[in-house]
């Protein structure tokens, strides 16, 4: 019984009762007839002892053997090896992520599961697991038939007349019988094809043997083709003379139409079903060379990257599903423009119907229009593109907003081949996105590919940062009681002293660090070295205050950060209480469960929890009641105007009555004058840290560091 005849059968295998029994019961719901298993290793059983399923959903951590050791397993059996696998983990790290496929699993599930999600990404597995067991079935069945019925072999003679030949070849030429003349034959064959044969079979008698694939006209249709491939070796007498050659053809008709199907799925995007950056490639450099029109003309096309800035947002708010269906939309919203351009382009509508329209990547398109383009008609018709793509669309009963940036370049005034016209465009778009102010539509500028050199030399430099040390500095802003004035802590900023640039502003560095991965071991270091110097305090006998570090999402879901903060105080002889480690809501957006897990796991050391940029996120309040942290630091943007603004004022108020009702202490972050300190100190503020009593300063200038304004700050 296939597939088609009977309910899909899903095998859940998770230790976690809940989780297990929650996503039986959603899947079963639906048409999937649903098994469940504790272990890897009572799945393993269940699978010996009846049928496979037909999906398995299988958990990366449990006790005994885990996910990725069950998953390898299978993937070792005939009978499993093209099972539908969805590893389920909190685990969404890189390192995670490529370890499962590694193991073979087909896709990749972050806990937790996003249930309304889950069957349908299930049917859609399973359909592709029926289309590939399709494929492969079709291609065995391609490979017997080729074998057993079409391919033929035959003789020929010194004037290439076919002599001798098999059943099957004689069928497939379409002659009764031998012999076969050469004239007979080369009328069947394609006239596009005939030179091409006709010089290999001169080959034969110079003693050349060839391959090569033509096209046979069929015998019922002129305009109907067969294609078939050919080996054929001359034959030597014995002196070693050519006197005539022998050789295979075979009927590949199906074989190339295969192939051309599966041309198609890979030159086309398979969400909007527009060419893909491979065949858009292609075809740039089919233009390229073929020079314009009759190959004697010089090319020019003008190409529009097109980058839709806020569907990574879409994506992590609303899932991939809506991401998904807004590029569909938007794909379609593009063609229509193409079609039917705008009145003040009409220059451009002969260009724009011939255009080459593409998806570049993920949250990317490119529009490539041939032809001289005035820089002017070109403004105007991206503006258009703009404000088409800026349209409400509602997706799912909701309403999303797109913003787009779009980068220009011209060939061969900008780029001299395919691969750089299309990355200089990609280059101003991408530039243009992360600007501070945003432009809607730019053109390419040298300058662009400066910045970019820029950036790859920070990166280089940073990495011998990170390589060779000496260069990455720990500063620390002191951390000041509201009441008394007295110093009871500091936090902890990286600084970067490079030996040619000078100091480089974290805001250049961290991002940088962050894309590229130097992050990990940039957080290593420091947490050591702060550790390490407040050994060096303790050692010297200093009267020590707590002092905060902050961590990236990358770096607070690294596995094993815990493990390293414990190691790390123990090395040392730190006191945990002495670390507090600062977090943003926007970490524990990412994944709230994982992070609850490590909070938990901090505390359970003596590590103190703090939530940096209170208020700038979402969830604020949400998350003070679902994690258990000791401090809120209230975002230095609600400080700013706090002593003109009532509502800031009211904002902060009511953040520190919520912080104390809660046990939290409350800091206030980017105190910079006399009179926000004596606002924040009467609405019942905990501790200051801001310019007004001291910028970040190395350790050496942070032991000896003085409050000679703090006394009179507070008092006012």
């Amino acid at each position: 019984m296939n597939l088609m005849d009977r309910r899909p059968r899903i095998l859940i295998v998770d230790d976690e009762p809940v989780m297990r029994t929650i996503t039986h019961s959603v899947l079963a719901q639906h048409e999937f007839e649903v098994s469940v298993a504790e272990s890897a290793e009572e799945a393993l059983q269940l699978m010996q002892a009846g049928e496979v399923p037909d999906l398995l959903l299988l958990d990366v951590l449990m006790p005994g053997m885990n996910g990725f050791e069950m998953c390898r397993l299978l993937r070792h059996q005939e009978r499993c090896q093209h099972l539908p696998i969805i590893m389920l983990t909190a685990l969404d790290d890189q390192a995670s992520i490529d370890q499962a496929y590694r193991c073979g699993a087909t896709d990749f599930i972050t806990k937790p599961l996003n249930m309304p999600l889950l069957p349908h990404r299930v049917r859609y597995l399973l359909r592709s697991a029926r289309t590939y067991k399709e494929l492969v079935d079709s291609q065995k069945i391609l490979i017997n038939t080729q074998r057993i019925a079409q391919l033929g072999n035959w003789e020929m003679d010194g004037r290439g007349t076919v002599i001798a030949a098999s059943r099957q070849y004689l069928d497939i030429i379409g002659a009764a019988d031998v012999p076969v003349d050469a004239a007979r034959l080369f009328g069947r064959v394609h006239d596009e094809d005939q030179a091409m044969l006709r010089k290999a079979r001169a080959g034969l008698q110079g003693g050349r043997a060839y391959r090569l694939d033509y096209r046979l006209r069929s015998l019922n249709d002129d305009k109907e083709c067969f294609h078939v491939h050919e080996t054929a070796f001359p034959t030597l007498d014995e002196q070693g003379v050519v006197c005539g050659s022998s050789g295979f053809t075979q009927d590949i008709t199906l074989r190339v139409a295969q192939e051309e199907r599966i041309r198609k799925l890979a030159w086309h995007d398979e969400v909007t079903g527009l060419n893909n950056r491979s065949r858009l490639v292609e075809l740039i450099e089919r233009d390229i060379e073929g020079g314009g029109e009759g190959g004697s003309e010089p090319t020019y096309m003008a190409a529009l990257f097109i980058h839709i800035d806020s569907l990574r947002d879409i994506s992590s708010v609303s899932g991939q599903e809506v991401a998904d269906a807004a590029m569909k939309v938007l794909a379609g919203r593009l063609k229509g423009v193409l079609e039917t351009p705008p009145t003040c382009c009409s220059g451009l509508s002969c260009h724009a119907q011939s255009a080459k329209l593409a998806r570049y990547d993920e949250q990317s398109f490119v529009i490539v229009l041939p032809g001289s383009q005035g820089r002017e008609q070109l403004h105007c018709f991206a503006d258009v593109i703009v404000g088409v793509i800026a349209q409400p669309m509602v997706l799912l009963g909701e309403e999303f907003l797109i913003r787009t940036s779009i980068g220009i370049a011209f060939y061969p005034e900008d780029a001299a081949d395919t691969l750089e016209l299309l990355r200089r465009a990609m280059l101003v778009a991408t530039h243009a996105a992360n600007a501070e102010e945003h432009a809607l539509v730019s053109f390419f500028d040298p300058q662009h590919d400066r910045e970019a050199a820029q950036r790859m030399i920070l990166e280089r430099g940073l990495r011998q940062a990170v390589e060779q040390g000496g260069q990455l500095q720990p500063y620390f802003q002191p951390k000041i009681a509201a009441a008394s004035g007295e110093l009871v802590g500091a936090e902890v900023l990286l600084r970067w002293q490079h030996p040619e640039m000078g100091m480089i502003s974290p805001v250049n560095f961290i991002p940088l660090a962050e894309e590229t991965g130097l992050i990990h071991p940039i957080s290593e270091w420091l947490l050591d070295a702060v550790c390490r110097q407040l050994a060096d305090w303790l050692a010297e006998g200093q009267a020590l205050a707590s002092v905060s570090i902050n961590l990236s999402a990358e770096s607070f879901f690294e596995r094993g950060l815990v493990e390293l903060i414990d190691e790390a105080l123990a090395r040392h002889g730190i006191p945990p209480g002495l670390l507090i480690v600062e977090l943003t809501e926007s970490v524990l957006m990412r994944d709230a469960e994982a992070a609850r897990r490590v909070i938990d796991a901090l505390r359970a050391l003596g590590v103190r929890i703090a939530l940096d940029d209170f208020g700038t996120g979402f969830s604020s309040l949400g998350y003070l009641n679902r994690f258990v942290i000791d401090e809120i630091k209230i975002d230095r943007s609600f400080i700013t105007d706090l002593a003109s603004d009532r509502t800031e004022r009211a904002l902060v108020q009511a953040v520190i009555d919520l912080g104390h009702a809660l046990g939290l202490k409350v800091v206030a972050e980017g105190v910079e004058t006399a009179e926000q300190a004596a606002l924040l100190r009467r609405m019942g503020c905990d501790i200051f840290q801001g310019f007004l009593f001291a910028r970040p300063m190395p350790a050496a200038e942070f032991v000896a560091f003085q409050l000679p304004i703090a006394a009179e700050a507070i008092e006012q």
